[in-house]
């Protein structure tokens, strides 16, 4: 029995997850594929058949859009793309799509998810987070909804998928949300209750799961017939697959793969596990100490003809035995879908207990303990812990780079979370960081901490940092809109300020905890700019370093400004997506000069002009300090900088 709890836990138990699952599909051979699913596959004949660019992520996104709009008119019950549409094209073609897409209103667009590793000093992992990465807004917008699929790869290939996604708010998969469509009217669907993580149930080889190239998909919507009888109550997914393994692109090792290296494409994974969701036939596999007892159970069952039959006589017994596990297995896996184990019961359990047995026999049992004692002793080591991510570098030691800080603030959250229970602040703030979040992500930053209403995200400019700069404002002025320039879930009103400069991001901490933070003066000075926007009844600013950095930067300078706690003062600028009126930003301009020259009657009279023509955003603030100044001498030294009370 310890033998066989050893030789599970060596190396050689891995041959269970590659040569044991290819026995029992082997034995299977290929299943027939499930009837309400059809892939479209994006390939390179299609591509020089429809005159189109051979790299399928620059198409014309009007194709998609031609596509979508014949599927759904042809009766499609659900369409799901497998590729990412995260950046923007040509603008008349991204609207095309988007309106299809809304007009069908059955289509899932994929996503991307980038889980991210913090670990301590010593190599323990300290936090798991996923974070999402949309398609185009518009395009998320009008999708009936977006959704990952991510099969987690091994050594030995790829062999399952998640149904749904843990560490990302239990979200669920592309598969299983187009799925959820097929059987929403079912009563209990076969997913139901399944777990989260499921072993794929490989339906054959490439092309086993039905699938139309792209052009000869597009060439029977022409026919509105054959359309509605190819695709009619179909779940059809679209994604690269091409024919021609020198071609190949997004495969992925199976158990199914070929020794001249045909893969299987990626959408026809995705097209399996929905597949094996709405059938219920995924594979179950036996828990690790199941597996365990059960191969210990069935070795102990195989030596025993060796205590009491001759040597032969226990041999056939023992190879009976091992065959009939054998087929056992295999009608399992054929017909109930049962992943049993069968290298090790069927192939070493029965060499183990013959070694065994012969050595009672023939007296070399301490010779045969040796040789199983090295055996173990050789196995392989485990691999070493993931790495941080590459912004982030070695935790322990961190680093110092020139980065972008944005940092935002929830408007009256005190009061808004003195009204609510903490499970509804609690889901109000996530439902507030799902929005957030993607948007700082997609524009190239990384949200790094996160305490109550507050979230500091970080730009590092390793190599074009007027580009990383830009992008920074951008996000900030995305943020602006989705919060406070729109309804919905997770808007809430917010301020935001930026600022830039040194910064050391690493693990800081003692007394046996260790966090990784941001560590520099660019942080809290991004948290008092962002606290200034409340006394200058603006929403987004940013220090003149930041302005200075980003050529065409949009925005309006609001005046020099001491923080309590600080020496230095900082001009502000204001961020924002248009202008104001000529007459007012020039009125406004005026005033700031006549109020940096001590002229506080004639910079009010600019002020009240630039808020009675539209620029209200820090003109009513300059009104009120222009009155509180003409009642008191100005100090000589007056030189236009404001002391703003605290954060």
């Amino acid at each position: 029995m310890a033998a066989v709890a050893a030789l599970w836990h060596s190396p050689l138990s891995e041959l269970e997850h590659d040569d044991g699952l290819r026995l029992l599909y082997g034995f299977r051979g290929a299943a027939n594929p499930p009837r309400d699913v059809l892939i479209v596959a994006i390939d390179s004949a299609s591509a020089k058949a429809m005159g189109l660019p051979e790299r399928p992520d620059t198409w014309p996104r009007s194709v998609h859009a031609r596509l979508v709009s014949g599927l759904a008119a042809s009766g499609a019950a659900v369409i799901g793309f497998d590729m990412l549409f995260s950046t923007p094209r040509v603008a008349a073609d991204d609207t095309a799509f988007a309106s299809a897409l809304r007009q069908a209103g059955n289509v899932v667009l994929a996503e991307a998810v980038r889980r991210d590793f913090l670990k301590g000093a010593g190599g323990e992992t300290l936090a798991v987070s996923d974070q999402r990465i949309l398609p185009l807004a518009q395009l998320t917008e009008a999708a009936l909804a977006t959704a990952p699929f991510i099969v987690p790869k091994t050594a030995d290939g790829v062999t399952e998928f998640w149904a749904r996604l843990p560490l990302a708010g239990d979200l669920p998969s592309l598969p299983m949300v187009m799925a959820q469509r097929l059987t929403q009217r079912a009563p209990q669907p076969a997913w139901h209750g399944a777990p989260a993580r499921l072993d794929l149930n490989l339906y054959g080889p490439p092309a086993t799961v039905p699938t139309l190239s792209y052009a000869r998909a597009l060439d029977l919507l022409a026919e509105p017939e054959a359309a509605a009888a190819t695709f009619g109550g179909k779940a059809v997914l679209v994604g690269l697959a091409e024919s021609n393994p020198s071609r190949q692109a997004d495969t992925h090792r199976t158990p199914f793969s070929t020794a001249d290296g045909v893969d299987l494409s990626g959408v026809e994974l995705c097209a399996t596990a929905l597949g094996n969701l709405l059938e219920g036939s995924w594979l179950r596999r036996m828990p690790e100490t199941a597996g365990l007892l059960l191969t210990m159970l069935y070795a102990g069952g195989l030596a025993l003809p060796w205590a009491f039959a001759r040597p032969a006589v226990a041999a056939l017994s023992m190879l009976a035995g091992a065959l009939g596990y054998a087929l056992i297995a295999a009608l399992a896996f054929a017909h109930w879908f049962v992943w049993l184990p069968v290298v090790m019961p069927a192939v070493f359990a029965p060499l183990l207990a013959g070694a065994l047995g012969l050595a009672a026999h023939y007296g070399i049992v301490q010779r045969r303990r040796i040789e199983l004692e090295r055996a173990v002793e050789f196995g392989l080591p485990r691999q070493a812990m993931e790495r941080l991510s590459a912004m982030l570098g070695d935790a322990s030691e961190g680093r110092t780079a020139l980065a972008i800080c944005l940092c935002s603030d929830i408007v009256s959250y005190t009061t808004l979370a003195e009204s609510l229970s903490p499970a509804a602040t609690r889901e109000l703030l996530n439902a507030y960081l799902a929005r957030f979040i993607p948007v700082v992500e997609r524009h190239g930053g990384y949200a790094s901490d996160m305490v109550g209403d507050s979230v500091m995200s970080l730009w590092v400019a390793e190599r074009d940092a007027e580009q990383t700069f830009r992008d920074a404002c951008d996000a900030a002025l995305e943020l602006d809109r989705a919060m406070n320039g729109s309804e919905g879930q997770g808007a809430l009103r917010t301020r935001f300020g930026l600022h830039c400069g040194q910064i050391y991001f690493g693990a800081v901490g003692g007394g046996g905890r260790r966090e990784i933070r941001a560590v520099g003066d660019i942080v809290n000075t991004a948290s008092r700019i962002e606290g200034a926007n409340k006394y200058l009844g603006t929403r987004v600013l940013a220090s003149g370093e930041v302005a200075a950095r980003v050529p065409g930067f949009r925005g309006r300078a609001v005046g020099r400004f001491s923080f309590v706690g600080k020496t230095r003062s900082l001009d502000l600028v204001e961020l924002v997506a248009e202008r104001a009126a000529e007459g007012a930003e020039h009125a406004f301009a005026a005033g700031l000069s006549a109020f940096r020259a001590g002229q506080f009657g004639l910079a009010a009279e600019h002020f009240a002009q630039a808020e009675a023509a539209g620029c209200k955003s820090a003109a009513g603030f300059y009104l009120a300090q222009c009155a509180g100044l003409r009642e008191h001498a100005p100090d000589p030294d007056w030189q236009g900088v404001v002391a703003l009370p605290g954060k």
